[in-house]
Formats: C-alpha cells, sequence, structure tokens
C-alpha cells in the first residue's frame, strides 16, 4: 500500500443532533461560524451554547420575588350590623327595591350563604346571570311539559 493514498474508509451517517454539532465544532467550526455570521444564525455548537447559558444565569444574581405576581387586596371592612343595615338601605334606595325586600326568604338565604364565604363573594357578571336565568327557565318548562305530557291509549 502506498503510504501518499491515504486510504479513506466508510463514515457511517449519524441522525444526532448533539453529535452533529460536536463534529462541527471538532472539524468546521471556523467555516460554521464564518456561515452563521453571514446567515444570521445563532451559532448552536456546544460550546457557544453553553457560554450563552452561562451568561444569562450570571446575569441573574438572585431568586426572582412574587412582587409582579402577588395582588393586594383593598383594606377589608370588618363585620358589624350596622355596617350591614347601612348598605342594605343604601342598596334598596339605589336599586329602588320595596323595603320588605329584606325581609324575603329568598334575600335572608342569599345572605346566609354569602355569610360563610371566607374570603369574598364572586358576584356573577351580567351575562353570567342572564345565562342562568334562561337555562332555569328552559328547564322549568321542560319539567312542566313532562308533568302535563298524558298518552293516551286507544283500546
Amino acid at each position: 500500500m502506498d503510504p501518499s493514498k491515504s486510504s479513506k474508509r466508510p463514515v457511517p451517517l449519524v441522525n444526532e443532533t448533539s453529535t452533529l454539532r460536536r463534529h462541527m465544532q471538532a472539524t468546521h467550526k471556523a467555516k460554521y461560524c464564518e456561515w452563521a455570521v453571514a446567515n444570521g444564525f445563532t451559532s448552536m455548537l456546544p460550546n457557544d451554547m453553553k457560554r450563552r447559558h452561562t451568561e444569562a444565569m450570571s446575569s441573574v444574581d438572585t431568586q426572582p420575588t412574587l412582587g409582579g405576581y402577588m395582588v393586594e387586596k383593598g383594606q377589608v371592612v370588618q363585620y358589624s350590623d350596622s355596617i350591614f343595615r347601612e348598605a342594605a338601605i343604601l342598596w334598596l334606595i339605589e336599586t329602588d327595591q320595596p323595603i320588605h325586600t329584606l325581609q324575603h326568604p329568598a334575600f335572608q338565604k342569599m345572605v346566609d350563604i354569602a355569610s360563610r364565604a371566607k374570603n369574598s363573594v364572586k358576584i356573577p357578571s351580567r351575562g353570567q346571570t342572564r345565562q342562568a336565568i334562561i337555562d332555569s327557565f328552559k328547564t322549568s318548562l321542560l319539567s312542566l311539559h313532562k308533568c302535563f305530557s298524558v298518552r293516551k291509549q286507544i283500546s
């Protein structure tokens, strides 16, 4: 065998990204970097990725705080009978409700349920309330329809 002629042995094809990147870094780094700069491509060679990661981690000196996620609620007014009475009377006046509304069992049930809430009560939107009323009406109609539907068999 002539030593001037180098014998090339077949190189197996590899479809592993990390292996290909290591190969590019070991044998074609200059060409790859030139191509990456010319095409505005971020180098994905292992050393370059490690350097970017190290730079990113060093820029983060401390652990992020929860400040951006925490929302401060307004001052919570402690319950008292006099404050509730004032709010109920103001609600009666502003919504033009009859005075006996406060004694209605449905209103008292609503207040009783709301009083058990741990933090606050979520009041449904107009659309949600409207849809709930429509659904309740449809359910009532179907129930009436079932009650009054009589099948008469002719014998």
